[in-house]
């Protein structure tokens, strides 16, 4: 079953969001932030909003990977190219029916926050998503993906920025990632034995060999 590293397009939306959905079900924390309900058209509407933002958005690249033998996508990636400094944009203040609002916000924003302080006004490439089919995990799907944006980074001469759940910690850094800060949720949230924590990651421009 070879993996092949393709562009991303619009119409790969809804089985990203499969894969974004079954990947999520693992994390002790989303039932938190999302308990339900959900209406029927939930996943519907979050494909439509991830081409949204594709298509709004020029810093907005897709890359997927694919197993050959069956042509489906199994991991896929959102990076943001961001090769002219600006400040980040504000967080979103809406995540959905089924969401805990107050609870997304604080963990959420939280995040933009300290994205806002570490980056703001510098040029980088943000991976902004990763998500791998469980099934592939593995087998370097999300290395290929991650590998994507470093090499576009180094082009650029200009850092990669992500922001990392425990599980994945260690992946990036493997890939030349290092932490620069640490969001923790409050517990007040009650979110018994999930991990609340956010690692703030960056890898620099590699010297010239």
């Amino acid at each position: 079953m070879p993996l092949v590293l393709r562009p991303g397009e619009d119409d790969d939306a809804t089985r990203m969001v499969e894969i974004e959905r079954t990947a999520f079900a693992d994390n002790k924390l989303t039932p938190f932030l999302f308990p339900g309900p959900f209406p029927a058209d939930a996943l519907e509407k979050r494909a439509e909003g991830l081409v949204a933002q594709r298509q709004n958005d020029p810093t907005t690249r897709w890359v997927k990977v694919v197993d050959t033998d069956t042509d489906e996508l199994v991991a896929y990636a959102k990076w943001n190219i961001m090769n002219t400094p600006k400040d980040p944009e504000p967080g979103r203040q809406e995540f959905g029916p089924g969401c805990n609002l107050d609870m997304c916000k604080e963990y959420f924003g939280g995040i933009y926050r300290k994205r806002a302080e570490l980056m703001g006004g510098k040029a980088y490439c943000l991976l902004d998503l990763l998500q791998t089919d469980p099934k592939y995990q593995g087998r370097g799907a999300g290395g290929m993906l991650i590998q994507w944006g470093l090499d576009m980074a180094d082009q650029l001469r200009i850092p990669a920025y992500l922001e990392s759940s425990p599980n994945a910690h260690g992946l990036y850094y493997k890939y030349g990632f290092k932490d620069i800060g640490q969001f923790t949720l409050d517990p007040k949230w009650n979110y018994g034995d999930a991990d609340g924590t956010i690692y703030f990651m960056i890898r620099d421009v590699p010297e010239p060999k």
